[in-house]
């Protein structure tokens, strides 16, 4: 019997790209480093520091802000001058 040998199997190419092109590009592409990650999340959380500065900053120049927090302190002043006096004489008296 003579020994068969197996048919050859030839395959096209289905791109237009070789190799050592398709692994330049993957290198150009790369995915960037932990510093450059940690060095861009930095830079996001001063940038977004900062417009929450501002923020803040519009909502305490506007008018319902500035009367609540007047009422606050008119509550603050209340209970600093009424409540707390009589709470203190309260520990401090007989039973």
């Amino acid at each position: 019997m003579a020994a068969q040998s197996a048919p050859k199997v030839v395959l096209k190419s289905t791109t237009k790209m070789s190799l050592n092109e398709r692994f330049t590009n993957m290198l150009k592409n790369k995915q960037p480093t932990p510093v450059n990650i940690r060095a861009s999340m930095q830079q996001q959380q001063q940038l977004a520091s900062a417009r929450n500065r501002r923020l803040a900053q519009q909502m305490e120049n506007r008018p319902s802000v500035q009367a609540a927090l007047k009422l606050k302190q008119g509550v603050c002043h209340f209970c600093v001058l009424f409540l707390l006096p009589m709470s203190i004489n309260h520990l401090f008296s007989d039973p």
